[in-house]
């Protein structure tokens, strides 16, 4: 079980369940409307400790250069962590979230979702210009309603020396998709009823 799931034989963006899979456009689709997203790094002490951490923080994916790019304070873990593997291992998350699914069987208890992870190698921009155009993208791509230069400032040299800016350049990814309207019921126990029945809405979207 342990030598099958081994990255180095089998490519990790392959889901096990192929009708969950969803192709590229259907990736990208998602990574343009979902704002917020979590990077995965890991600190490997010098004795080969190794210590995963995960930051939740707005994304913007950059088809053109097929990256992830986002931004931190200019110290902290993420930093830390992308610095000392320069360029670093990371992995991307970003989802939807539907309905919480009731079921008579404990283990068919579902929620509806849509997610995309992403594999590749993190980086930080330390040249003045991909910064600035990072940031740029970034902005524009949560506020797409605000122009920066024109309704925002520029960015300007103070502004990059306060923040640190990041690329996640994407060597592998992979959608899933899993929004049934119910959930599985089991036969072997009474039905719930109607109101028991009923979707739980969730308005998380991340």
């Amino acid at each position: 079980m342990t030598d099958f799931y081994d990255p180095q034989f089998r490519d990790p963006s392959i889901s096990r369940r192929p009708q969950n899979r969803r192709d590229d456009a259907w990736i990208r689709a998602l990574l343009g409307r979902v704002n917020v997203g979590r990077v995965a790094t890991v600190w490997e002490g010098e004795d080969g400790a190794a210590f995963p951490f995960i930051t939740p923080l707005a994304f913007a994916y950059r088809p053109e250069t097929h990256d992830l790019v986002y931004h931190t304070n200019v110290a902290g873990r993420l930093r830390a962590n992308t610095e000392h593997g320069q360029p670093a291992r990371a992995t991307f998350e970003a989802s939807e979230i539907g309905a919480l699914l009731p079921s008579n069987d404990p283990l068919e208890l579902t929620v509806q979702y849509r997610s995309v992870i992403a594999f590749g190698a993190a980086r930080l921009l330390t040249e003045p210009e991909e910064a600035r155009e990072a940031l740029r993208v970034l902005s524009e791509r949560a506020f797409p309603d605000l122009r920066v230069g024109v309704q925002t400032r520029p960015i300007s040299d103070t502004d990059l020396a306060r923040t640190t800016v990041y690329s996640l350049a994407i060597e592998r990814w992979s959608g899933k998709e899993n929004w049934a309207e119910a959930a599985t019921q089991t036969e072997d126990w009474p039905a719930l009823s109607p109101r028991l029945l009923r979707p739980r809405p969730l308005t998380v979207t991340s």
